[in-house]
């Protein structure tokens, strides 16, 4: 299906995915779009910081792993089946796509919307990282467009999708979270909850 705003589309993929692409850049947006062997690596480190928060992290990484499973699913299963959008490598002759010409949908990015839905529960788990989590998200939805595998529409509503998901998963998170008492650190003070 092709949106009535292609042009406008076809015009900043190309910008990105041609113009501003540079060799120095190339594996930093590589990674972010796939990180391969340091993904296990990434998510061993997350769990080790989920774990420090004590039962607060196990229901952390519970209500993770299922927003996850519910934003993949909805964007993969659902979504793309319903708007059968053609990657850019697929329509974009010039495109010099890093994985491959994909056969795949492109519409909407699923990376972009677990991305933010992983952003939108972790900050209520550690709101002091809002900055960082939110930044890397929308880098790994830039890289998508980068390495020429997404339209920056499809970024753009894996966007939306992914933080409308991740606001459920961290409403229930934060209700969950709230069933445990508030874990007390050394000094008196709370360690978590607010």
């Amino acid at each position: 299906m092709t949106p009535p705003w292609q042009g406008v589309d076809e015009a900043l993929f190309r910008q990105i995915h041609l113009v501003w692409r540079h060799p120095a850049l190339d594996p930093i947006f590589r990674g972010l779009s796939d990180p391969g062997r340091l993904l296990l690596p990434l998510l061993l480190v997350l769990i080790g910081f989920l774990w420090m928060q004590r039962k607060r992290g196990v229901v952390a990484l519970l209500v993770l792993a299922a927003t996850i499973t519910v934003s993949d699913q909805t964007s993969a299963k659902i979504v793309k089946p319903i708007f059968k959008r053609p990657r850019p490598s697929v329509v974009v002759a010039d495109s010099r796509p890093f994985f491959g010409v994909r056969g795949s949908y492109s519409f909407p990015s699923v990376h972009a919307t677990n991305s933010f839905a992983t952003a939108m529960v972790l900050d209520a788990v550690f709101p002091g990282a809002r900055v960082a989590l939110f930044t890397l998200a929308a880098l790994v939805g830039y890289s998508r467009i980068y390495v020429g595998d997404h339209w920056p529409s499809d970024v753009l509503a894996g966007m939306l999708l992914g933080s409308l998901i991740g606001w459920g998963g961290r409403a229930l998170f934060v209700r969950l979270s709230k069933r445990w008492p508030v874990v007390r650190r050394a000094g008196g003070t709370p360690s978590g909850g607010r």
